[in-house]
């Protein structure tokens, strides 16, 4: 049986999704978490990067494993990831569920995003998140992911890769979650995707922030098993 695929967000890692992936494991079904490269255990590649170079990594990864139709949950990146090879690869693409995903982007909004990627700044100000990002990415990389991911959503905002008039592309079934206290995502504009994707769904969870540490477990395990075992 294929497994359930776990995308994580910009600045995440596998091990953020370790009781998940325990409580998925108990429903008897195979679960696996793909790092995107220069992240966690990941090794880095000498090149920019670009939303084109993860899509690129997934798609290669499933047609590595020969799995077609493949359920993916996707968190924040991990399902702009996800909802973008959907328009490229839709065999690849089985059944999508999004978690706190940002889906409208600008240039103006990329630079508001960027601000807080400083380290020096983080450093100063939330030890705590940086000693976090060293131990996700090692005490020698997590400032290189940093830049980068500041990089990479510069180019989102000049270039987004989806919009809603392109969402008509995705044909898989797609239930679009966000939280209703989600500090980075708007109700607005993850509403707006939603409509814009055939059949899509919408689900609001109650008293979720951004950080996939504050969204309770058993919430998103409830969504996965209501979307991947129809």
């Amino acid at each position: 049986m294929q497994p359930w695929l776990i995308l994580h967000g910009a600045l995440g890692s596998a091990h953020q999704f370790s009781e998940l992936g325990a409580r998925i494991s108990e429903l008897g079904v195979n679960v696996d978490v793909l790092e995107f490269i220069g992240h966690g255990a990941q090794p880095d590649a000498d090149v920019s990067w670009t939303m084109d170079l993860f899509v690129d990594q997934l798609e290669h990864y499933l047609e590595a494993q020969a799995w077609t139709a493949v359920r993916i949950f996707g968190y924040s990146m991990g399902g702009y990831v996800a909802l973008e090879l959907a328009k490229r690869r839709p065999d690849l693409v089985g059944r999508i569920l999004t978690l706190g995903t940002k889906l409208s982007w600008s240039l103006k909004g990329a630079q508001h995003e960027t601000r807080l990627l400083d380290p020096d700044v983080i450093a100063e100000k939330v030890p705590a998140f940086a000693a976090d990002l060293q131990r996700r990415h090692g005490a020698d990389q997590w400032t290189t992911v940093l830049q980068k991911t500041a990089d990479m959503m510069i180019d989102l905002g000049d270039r987004p890769r989806l919009t809603p008039e392109t969402m008509d592309q995705v044909v898989c079934p797609v239930r679009f979650m966000v939280g209703d206290r989600d500090e980075m995502v708007s109700l607005e504009e993850t509403r707006l995707f939603q409509q814009a994707t055939p059949g899509a769904e919408l689900a609001v969870l109650p008293g979720t922030r951004h950080p996939i540490e504050k969204v309770r477990t058993d919430m998103i395990l409830w969504h996965c098993r209501d979307v991947f075992e129809r």
